[in-house]
């Protein structure tokens, strides 16, 4: 589903996704982790709406962007684990 905003702009968005993913917790920064990679796949913001955002070189952007993509593999890790 598209991102339809209309009460910000797309760079205002990533600041507000910026804040939350700095001041959240432990499970919540997968779940903000997941939002991030999602809308930037979707093509509702860039890669460097959100690096701008978080005040990023392309080399430390492209390594967050590694480490939420680590959380995400490791959350699905726990999700698709089953007992013995």
């Amino acid at each position: 589903m598209a991102l339809n905003l209309k009460h910000m702009t797309a760079t205002q968005f990533a600041a507000r996704l910026r804040e939350a993913y700095l001041n959240g917790e432990r499970a919540r920064l997968v779940l903000i982790a997941r939002f991030i990679l999602a809308r930037i796949a979707a093509a509702d913001i860039t890669d460097a709406q959100c690096r701008s955002a978080f005040s990023l070189s392309v080399a430390q952007w492209n390594a967050l962007k590694a480490k939420m993509q680590a959380y995400i593999d490791a959350d699905n890790t726990v999700r698709t684990a089953v007992g013995e």
